[in-house]
């Protein structure tokens, strides 16, 4: 019998259909009937697969990382486009898309392993690895950085949480103190990971060694899009009180400038407390993408609701060109 073959290219997939004795109605009639069912499984396929939106800071389109909390302190998860403002450098500027639903996260936890925590040093282990227990395995991913003068990279990146078992079981606590140095670094190696992402601080917030100032720190976290949350290992005193009641000076600054939050633990509940706070925030965070002005230089950015009572917490601004360090 005569074979008639003929290619159709549908979706960036080239078919090759066969038939015998059809006439062109009846080829005419399968391709369309292929297309149409091609088409109507299309947005199914791309519901399973949802795609994470990625934007870079500095180019055509900003990326702005957001918390949304009520007056009660309970976050806020269905908030849109409409419901936000965005003031940059004193302007209103238009939103270009608000993306709220879960993707997976990047997170850098930080352990400040300087001569200064030598007392500290197990509770910052524990509760770093509280903080992992909570992550996603196989979804969200995570990188392990030590520092004293030096940054030291423990683990890359990686979605095997696993691979972060016993990671600072060769930790010891020794040397002078970068902090302000090692945020700086470890923001920059977060910056081009997942739009969800995250720097945990763990330290006692001593710094005796950095060149950066804490000023110049936030700038260029901020201006990366990287939320810095600093936990503050402390200790309960023999009466019961605590050593501090909350986190004051230049490492609070810090982590407001940035987006994200500063913590203090000081026993197993305080610690629990914290981590979970962070993980919450974390797989709550709003996406806000719009378009950067084109003056070069600093850009403070105000982000908040048209809602009543809403707190909106998201970083201090971006930068247009290269940021001098």
């Amino acid at each position: 019998m005569p074979t008639h073959e003929t290619t159709v290219l549908l979706g960036g997939t080239t078919l090759v259909l066969h038939a015998w004795e059809l006439e062109v109605s009846q080829w005419l009639s399968a391709i369309g009937a292929l297309a149409v069912s091609i088409l109507l499984a299309a947005p199914a396929a791309a519901q399973q697969e949802p795609a994470s939106p990625a934007f870079k800071s500095a180019v055509e389109r900003v990326a702005l990382t957001a918390i949304v909390r009520d007056s009660k302190g309970r976050l806020v998860k269905d908030l849109k486009a409409r419901d936000f403002e965005l003031v940059d450098s004193g302007r209103a500027r238009p939103l270009i898309g608000v993306w709220s639903e879960p993707s997976p996260a990047s997170v850098a936890i930080l352990m400040d392993s300087s001569g200064s925590m030598a007392t500290k040093i197990d509770r910052a282990r524990a509760t770093a690895e509280a903080f992992i227990a909570g992550m996603l395995p196989g979804i969200d991913e995570l990188a392990l950085y030590s520092f004293d003068t030096n940054l030291k990279q423990v683990r890359p990146f990686s979605k095997d949480l696993t691979a972060a078992e016993g990671a600072w079981s060769g930790t010891r606590a020794f040397g002078a103190t970068s902090l302000w140095d090692a945020i700086a670094d470890t923001a920059s190696h977060i910056s081009e990971r997942q739009q969800r992402r995250a720097l945990i601080v763990i330290t006692d917030g001593v710094d005796s060694a950095s060149k950066l100032k804490p000023s110049e720190v936030s700038a260029i976290a901020s201006s990366l899009d990287v939320p810095v949350y600093i936990i503050v290992i402390g200790f309960l005193q023999d009466d019961g009180s605590k050593e501090l009641q909350t986190v004051k000076g230049p490492l609070a600054d810090l982590a407001t400038w940035t987006g994200g939050d500063s913590l203090l633990v000081q026993d197993t509940p305080s610690a629990i407390t914290a981590t979970s706070k962070i993980l919450k925030e974390l797989q709550h965070q709003y996406v806000i993408a719009f378009e950067p002005g084109s003056a070069p230089g600093w850009h403070p950015l105000v982000l908040r609701t048209r809602k009543d009572g809403l707190l909106v917490r998201a970083r201090s601004g971006y930068v247009v060109g290269a940021l001098d360090r």
